[in-house]
């Protein structure tokens, strides 16, 4: 029993984590009162600016890595179907 790590899975995991980060300081933009000061104006815009390029990123970073999980499968069922 070996701990198999591919980078495919690693990039993806990183993916989320950043989904994570973008979500809550995006949500901190839009509900909080924290930067009402630094930005009076615009808060709003940069929170869902950052709400949606996190779902963006995650989306693009899953869809590269079920693709990446398809060629590898298809490979090989090739070399498979090739020594038959």
């Amino acid at each position: 029993m070996g701990f198999k790590m591919t980078y495919n899975k690693i990039r993806f995991y990183l993916s989320f984590l950043l989904l994570g980060f973008y979500l809550v300081v995006g949500g901190m933009f839009l509900f909080t009162e924290i930067w009402a000061d630094l930005l009076p104006q615009g808060r709003y815009t940069i929170g869902i600016i950052l709400v949606l390029f996190g779902g963006i990123r995650f989306y693009i970073a899953y869809r590269r890595y079920s693709n990446k999980t398809v060629v590898l499968r298809t490979k090989e069922e090739e070399k498979k179907n090739a020594t038959e």
